[in-house]
């Protein structure tokens, strides 16, 4: 029995004939089991250290020579000159005559003659202001009274009523005057005149600078006078006169006639010769209110005597 026994492995599944003995032998192979799960991948190592840095490599060649620059003086127009060579220049600016152009130094000086100088805004400004000081100083002396230029400012005259009488006058150093004034002439018995300056344009009277208001009761011989506060700059200005309100039996002032020595002024403008009428200021007729806007004025050979004060 031992050399026919027929044996079966159900594990192997297989049938296996050994010839010598005779024997089948059959093994089963069980049913493949599911696939393991995967492994968990590790982690990466750390970097190495980096090497040793490699020695310098040979330097290169050297590169061509660049072609030489010129060597010439350096060349300059007037003012600039150059006193150098062709190796170093020396620069420099010429000094400025009345001649020729070129580099002056400024001066304060009010007084040097020097011609390779140049005078600064603030000597321009000192010498303008001694300039103006030393003009005639009369308008300088406080307390005291001027008038125009003109002759005799005594002499009675008599005036138009209602009449603006411009009588020129020129500033020659600046002030504040502090009255304005008239003088009444024989015969004159309350009389109410408005006074004021006014501006110059072109040698006539312009525009109102000082309506001083009226002053009531002028009589003869009495100075009759306004306080007033007004500036007055270097110039030409014209004192107004204008009896306003009702005609007194006389209207005589002090002032200047056809027939007194004064014999005109040259700041009354539009005269081609000497004038042989006399004429002594402007006016302007129909003025019965306040002072406004000069026009349609008309040569005067009368002109009564206003007057200002200095303060």
């Amino acid at each position: 029995m031992s050399d026919n026994t027929l044996t079966v492995t159900e594990v192997v599944n297989s049938v296996t004939v050994t010839p010598v003995t005779n024997t089948v032998t059959v093994s089963e192979v069980g049913t493949q089991g599911p696939a393991g799960t995967n492994g968990t991948n590790g982690t990466n190592g750390t970097n190495g250290t980096n090497g040793a840095t490699g020695a310098t490599g040979a330097t290169g060649a050297t590169g061509a020579t660049g072609a030489q620059g010129s060597s010439g003086v350096v060349t300059v127009n007037a003012p600039i000159t150059n006193a150098g060579t062709s190796s170093a220049a020396n620069l420099s600016v010429s000094t400025g005559t009345t001649s020729a152009v070129g580099v002056l130094q400024l001066t304060d000086s009010v007084s040097s003659t020097s011609t390779t100088t140049a005078a600064t805004p603030n000597s321009v400004k000192t010498a303008y202001d001694l300039t103006t000081t030393k003009q005639f100083q009369t308008l300088k002396t406080t307390g005291l009274y001027y008038t125009s230029g003109q002759g005799n400012r005594l002499s009675d005259t008599t005036v138009v009523h209602q009449t603006t009488y411009y009588l020129p006058i020129i500033i020659q150093n600046a002030i504040t005057a502090d009255r304005i004034s008239l003088r009444g002439g024989t015969g004159l018995s309350a009389g109410t005149v408005r006074l004021g300056i006014y501006n110059d344009s072109n040698g006539v009277p312009s525009t109102v600078l000082l309506d001083a208001g009226t002053f009531a009761g002028a009589s003869a011989g009495t100075i009759c006078s306004i306080t007033i506060s007004q500036s007055l700059s270097v110039g030409i200005y014209w004192l107004a006169f204008c009896q306003q309100g009702t005609a007194p039996t006389l209207s005589v002032y002090s002032g200047s006639g056809a027939s007194s020595t004064a014999t005109g002024n040259a700041v009354i403008s539009g005269w081609s010769a000497p004038n042989a009428a006399g004429v002594m200021a402007y006016a302007q007729t129909s003025v019965t209110g306040a002072f406004a806007t000069a026009s349609s004025i008309t040569a005067s050979t009368i002109s009564p005597s206003i007057w200002i004060r200095t303060a």
